[in-house]
């Protein structure tokens, strides 16, 4: 299962994708988005078909990943959480709530470092 994850990742995520269409479904949705999102649909299914074959004729997959700088994995953490701060300005300042913490997390990473284990 570990060789194929990520097919069934994007698999997954088209047949999500197919479940909020049905959906549309008994709404009674327009033709035209059903048109347009079962193009979707079959996009991501196409690709989940190509990312199998492109994971069955290339190595294993990576499981752990070297991060290059020590405090690079608190990249993401902040960015959210900077993020959230633009769009308390717009959406009211209780997004300061949840910003906050990212932040903290984003400069204990920076603080400590955040980098795979040496095997």
């Amino acid at each position: 299962m570990k060789r194929h994850l990520s097919f069934v990742v994007v698999a997954g995520w088209g047949v999500l994708n197919g479940v909020l269409l049905a959906v549309l479904a008994i709404y009674g949705e327009n033709s035209m988005v059903f048109w347009l999102w079962g193009g979707v649909v079959v996009l991501l299914e196409l690709a989940a078909v190509a990312v199998l074959a492109s994971s069955r004729s290339g190595p294993d997959q990576h499981v752990r990943y070297r991060v290059p700088d020590r405090a690079a994995g608190a990249v993401v953490p902040a960015a959210f959480g900077f993020l959230l701060v633009a769009l308390a300005f717009v959406y009211g300042l209780w997004l300061l709530a949840l910003a906050g913490p990212l932040l903290i997390v984003a400069a204990a990473l920076a603080v400590r470092g955040s980098t795979a284990r040496e095997e």
